[in-house]
């Protein structure tokens, strides 16, 4: 049995095994694999390092379980760049799985000395949608009386300072879409148009097109687009996250499917090639005595 015979009997289970290997390495150690900057991602970071140092920014996990994968790396990414500014973070949710998120994103401030209630809060969980971010927007603490963890919000020295949304120097959503929490339309009427709030979007890829006219139109100062924009954004603030971990993997998971998908290809060719060279003729009858053969 030859080369290309072997290709095309190999147990299933080498391929699964080298899938597996070929997702788990780069995640264990990632690689980094380049890519391109676009400029949406280039954009957002150019005006978050734009930002007055010592600021606070207003940060909504507006998404649920299952969109964490895109849109949590985002947060982590322009969380890194927020602490080298020393920007302070104010975190609310618009779903009930979001204060979770934001506490996960949130431990990147206490690696820069952040302390809580004095440099980021994560004010939790609020219902109502557009009306209640809206009440936010006018006082923030008529709304959010006690924070996550049940801690006094008005005793909080970084809530003190906070009047209204005009006290933020920039407003950013993190954003699956309005399926029962804000969306992104509504933090487009509640920050930019009612308060002038600068606002950037992180958002999953499917929301990428639906919200350019934000951005063509100058209400959105910035957008970036799941998993891919994350890595993008890590390679803007030198940092490998969970975004490049994420691309790396894919991308190592495609390069071996392709590369069995042409060797394969490879070892069918060349299987039909040999098969099909025409062998030896068949023996000619002996010539009858007196006669031609039959």
């Amino acid at each position: 049995m030859d080369i290309f015979e072997k290709l095309q009997s190999l147990d299933r289970r080498l391929f699964y095994l080298l899938m597996a290997l070929a997702i788990a390495i780069p995640i264990i150690n990632p690689i980094g694999l380049p890519i391109d900057i676009t400029d949406p991602v280039k954009k957002t970071y150019e005006f978050v390092e734009s930002l007055p140092n010592g600021s606070t920014v207003v940060i909504g996990f507006d998404y649920e379980p299952g969109d964490e994968i895109d849109l949590s790396p985002i947060a982590e990414a322009v969380l890194h760049q927020l602490a080298r500014k020393n920007i302070r973070v104010v975190a609310l949710a618009s779903f009930p799985a979001g204060p979770t998120f934001a506490e996960e994103a949130l431990l990147v401030l206490e690696e820069y000395g952040y302390e809580y209630g004095k440099d980021y809060v994560n004010l939790g969980h609020y219902a109502g949608g557009e009306p209640t971010l809206a009440a936010f927007a006018t006082d923030p603490t008529s709304i959010f009386v006690r924070d996550w963890f049940g801690n006094d919000v008005s005793s909080m020295p970084l809530m003190k300072e906070l009047t209204s949304m005009k006290d933020f120097s920039m407003a950013m959503t993190l954003n699956d879409g309005p399926t029962g929490g804000t969306g992104t339309h509504e933090w487009v009427r509640q920050a930019v148009m009612a308060h002038d709030v600068p606002l950037i979007m992180g958002v999953t890829g499917v929301l990428y097109a639906s919200n350019q006219t934000y951005v063509q139109s100058g209400q959105c100062k910035g957008i970036l687009a799941g998993l891919r924009a994350a890595a993008e954004y890590e390679q803007l603030i030198d940092r490998k996250g969970i975004g490049t971990t994420g691309m790396d993997a894919q991308s190592m998971a495609h390069i071996l499917i392709v590369a069995f998908v042409i060797l394969g290809n490879i070892g069918m060719l060349m299987s039909k090639k040999e098969g099909g060279r025409p062998g030896p003729g068949p023996a000619s009858k002996p010539a009858t005595p007196g006669g031609e053969g039959k």
